[in-house]
Formats: C-alpha cells, sequence, structure tokens
C-alpha cells in the first residue's frame, strides 16, 4: 500500500474525532462536530489544490489585489448528501463555485449522477470524494468509474473521510496507489 494518507493531527481535530467513535448522546452535538471536521478535512484538501488568480485593479493612489478561483479548473465534491448533508452546507457557501454531485450507493444511478453533471468538455477537474466513514465498496467502484469511463487523471482525485477502516485503505492501496486519502482517524 502507496496511498498519500494525510493523517491531520491538529489537537482540535483529534478533541472532534473522539466523536467519531465515541457517540454523544445529544445528536446536535455529533453534528456540529461531523460538520467541523468535514471543513477542515475540505480546508487541507483545498489548500494544496486549489488554483488562484490574482486580478489586479489600478486605483488612483494604490493597486487593490483580488484573488478569484481559476475559472479554468473545475471543482467537484462527490458525496452522499444523506450522510454529508451537515458538512456539505457550509463548504457551498464558502466555495459558491464548487460543483456538488449527489449520489446514492445505487451502483447503477451513481454511474448515471455523475455523468449528467461532470463536463466532459473541461479536463482541468479536481475531484474530492467526501464519506462520513470509508468502509463501502462503493467507493472503489465510483474510482472505477472515473477513471476508466470517464477519463480523470488519478492525480485530481482526492477522498476526504472522517475515518476509514483500514481494510478499504490495503484495498485502494494496492489498485489505486497514487490516490490521496484525508482523513482524522484510521480504525
Amino acid at each position: 500500500m502507496l496511498l498519500n494518507i494525510y493523517l491531520i493531527s491538529h489537537p482540535i481535530i483529534k478533541i472532534l474525532s473522539n466523536s467519531i467513535t465515541y457517540l454523544n448522546n445529544n445528536q446536535t452535538i455529533n453534528e456540529y462536530n461531523y460538520k467541523y471536521l468535514g471543513l477542515f478535512l475540505i480546508y487541507e484538501i483545498m489548500r494544496k489544490h486549489i488554483s488562484l488568480k490574482s486580478i489586479y485593479i489600478n486605483k488612483i493612489s494604490y493597486i487593490k489585489e483580488i484573488s478569484i478561483l481559476d475559472s479554468n479548473i473545475e471543482y467537484y465534491i462527490i458525496t452522499n448528501l444523506l450522510n454529508t448533508h451537515y458538512i456539505i452546507g457550509d463548504i457551498k457557501i464558502l466555495i459558491p463555485n464548487i460543483n456538488i454531485i449527489n449520489i446514492t450507493n445505487n451502483i447503477e444511478s451513481m454511474n448515471d449522477q455523475i455523468k449528467e453533471q461532470i463536463n466532459y468538455l473541461n479536463k482541468n477537474k479536481k475531484i474530492i470524494i467526501l464519506d462520513n466513514i470509508l468502509d463501502q465498496s462503493w467507493t472503489m467502484i465510483l474510482i472505477s468509474n472515473l477513471i476508466n469511463e470517464l477519463n480523470i487523471n488519478t492525480n485530481s482525485i482526492n477522498i476526504a473521510c472522517l475515518a476509514c477502516y483500514n481494510q478499504i485503505l490495503d484495498n485502494i492501496g494496492q489498485k489505486y496507489p497514487q490516490l490521496n486519502i484525508y482523513t482524522t482517524k484510521i480504525i
């Protein structure tokens, strides 16, 4: 297994990630913990992979610089919103240009949902597969479809999960060793 696994180890993330294995009785607290963990994960991924362009506005007495997303690159988050809706809400507010593709765990409909929403003309895509706990085989099928059917480069695919099982990491590592996985906990 030669995966690039980024185990986010900031002290705040470590405290929040305890809620994954030791669920609180208060559902609202769990949702807030998941929300903030998700935001930290997306922050880590975007920090390394987002591309910005600077625009300089010449004022009378000074020059103002504004940073915007590179319009030549499309950003996608592929997720099952039933599981990750509390994470995604704030991300869409912070990064309005990001495209969110809601998928189900049904393999046949998952392929159709992705094909309908991904722009085939633009080759510059950055894709994040987001899940709470990476423990299902649909992730392997999704990665395979993105690479084989949509011709997405593996360097453009990142996986973000709050926690993941060792066995799934082994399976992904054997088939796609160059993928990047961002997580807060390995179970």
